[in-house]
């Protein structure tokens, strides 16, 4: 099985992954609220979660781009850039969400008779307290989301699901490892499954 092939189902298992690590942050907080409060916690999963899903997808992209390249030098700083590009995103990212959260909170003592207009108090004027005191979006949750990656790596790992794309799933755990490293491992692979072949034809 080629390489493209298999860092191609890891990907996608990755992606799988990530998200049952979501349902399951989200279950948690489910358990810790008890409330209506939990919709903004499960909206800040849900937006983490899909950065690191976007994330592994990128990962995916560099390891393509890196083993077509010839240029060693040049292949380390495509994994730099679109490392610190990766980032960068989850800045952004969290600075949005850390906005929305400061801006939709109401203040202290807010009640529903109060002139302040909570995003949940015009959508539900008549929900309980703890969700109209709630924010848009829950800063913890959009926290709790960011380990989606790290949980999904854990549960591939304990349940031994990585029979193909092993190094790609290593490149996952361990983005900024030098790419010198794997394609080392996939051209060595390469040479001995070529060597197999010639072995074949002429025998």
């Amino acid at each position: 099985m080629s390489k493209s092939v298999e860092s191609t189902k890891a990907s996608m298992l990755m992606k799988r992954m990530v998200i049952v690590a979501a349902l399951i942050i989200i279950a948690a907080g489910a358990v810790y609220y008890r409330s209506l409060a939990v919709l903004p916690f499960t909206l800040g999963v849900i937006i983490t979660s899909c950065l690191n899903i976007l994330k592994v997808r990128m990962l995916e992209k560099t390891v393509y781009k890196v083993v077509g390249m010839d240029d060693q030098e040049a292949g380390k700083n495509v994994v730099r850039f679109r490392y610190l590009l990766r980032y960068f995103l989850t800045g952004i990212v969290l600075v949005a969400v850390g906005l929305i959260h400061t801006y939709t909170t109401p203040p202290p003592f807010y009640t529903d008779r109060d002139s302040y207009l909570g995003v949940w108090a015009m959508l539900f004027p008549n929900a309980p307290e703890t969700l109209l005191n709630a924010p848009l979006i829950s800063m913890w949750g959009a926290l709790a989301g960011i380990f989606t990656l790290q949980l999904s790596i854990i549960i591939v790992r304990s349940l031994k699901l990585e029979k193909d794309g092993t190094e790609f799933i290593e490149y996952v755990d361990d983005d900024d490892k030098e790419v010198g490293d794997i394609k080392e491992d996939i051209k060595s692979d390469e040479n001995v499954n070529n060597d197999e072949q010639s072995e074949e034809t002429h025998g």
